[in-house]
């Protein structure tokens, strides 16, 4: 049985190709998904989302998008609000 919505992974901001692979491996995980159910939902191979999970290769935006529906997700673009670590990036940076 599936779990309810975790707010941990939703309330992620997501910025690297890693850090969404770690999100929706663990939003599978939270709902006692395995690897092949998913894919198999998803409509990837178990391969692909094996390497998906683990960032090699390239996960394609419409197997990505179908792999978030499967796991009750939607992807969202926002602006991201800036942020301590942009400032100090920035100041390392110089002027412009």
């Amino acid at each position: 049985m599936r779990e309810q919505h975790t707010l941990g992974v939703l309330n992620w901001d997501l910025r690297t190709p890693p850090q969404v692979s770690r999100a929706l491996k663990e939003r599978r995980k939270d709902l006692g998904m395995t690897q092949e159910e998913t894919a198999r939902q998803a409509g990837v191979s178990v391969q692909w989302l094996s390497g998906f999970e683990n960032g090699k290769g390239s996960c394609g935006t419409h197997r990505m998008m179908r792999l978030a529906g499967v796991l009750g997700l939607s992807l969202a673009l926002h602006e991201r609000p800036r942020t301590d670590i942009d400032r100090v990036l920035e100041s390392l940076s110089g002027p412009a």
